[in-house]
């Protein structure tokens, strides 16, 4: 099986896991703090197989949950091979998860996987993505962390 290009991001938040998980499984509610997504919706079911529907300024696109285990972690598998889907990206899925630390806190773990369309457009494209990606990523945990922290 091909490799799969990795882009991770972590961030410890001084804030109980409890909470934190229940904010970052809210994946209808997604588009609320990822600043790359307009809208965010489920479709239908829950936990693994859940379909949830995305959709930004230019398209819009299925994600379909493949793993879920409560208060730990859940994976996306994103259907770059809808007619609507903006990006040119082949393969791309998404883990988020949390895990205890001392003190109160806990440590927001997310893993994407992808691979483009096209291996020579991918090559040159790649650091910027790389870039604009780590940029959506951070400003994400930024908003997290913010409502994290009023709570």
């Amino acid at each position: 099986m091909k490799k799969l290009k990795l882009l991770s991001m972590r961030r410890l938040i001084q804030a109980p896991m409890a909470s934190t998980w229940s904010l970052i499984s809210d994946v209808g509610g997604y588009s609320r703090y990822a600043p790359n997504i307009d809208h965010s919706k489920i479709l239908s079911g829950e936990g693994v197989g859940m379909v949830r529907e995305c959709s930004n300024k230019d398209g819009d696109w299925r994600e379909v949950c493949t793993e879920w285990i409560e208060g730990q972690h859940y994976d996306f598998e994103i259907q770059t091979h809808e007619k609507n889907y903006p990006y040119l990206l082949k393969v791309l899925k998404g883990h988020w998860s949390v895990e205890e630390q001392v003190g109160n806190a806990t440590l927001v773990k997310m893993v994407f996987q992808y691979e483009f369309k096209n291996k020579i457009l991918g090559y040159l494209l790649d650091p910027i993505m790389r870039r604009q990606f780590t940029k959506v990523c951070k400003a994400l945990l930024d908003n997290w962390e913010k409502v994290l922290s009023t709570d």
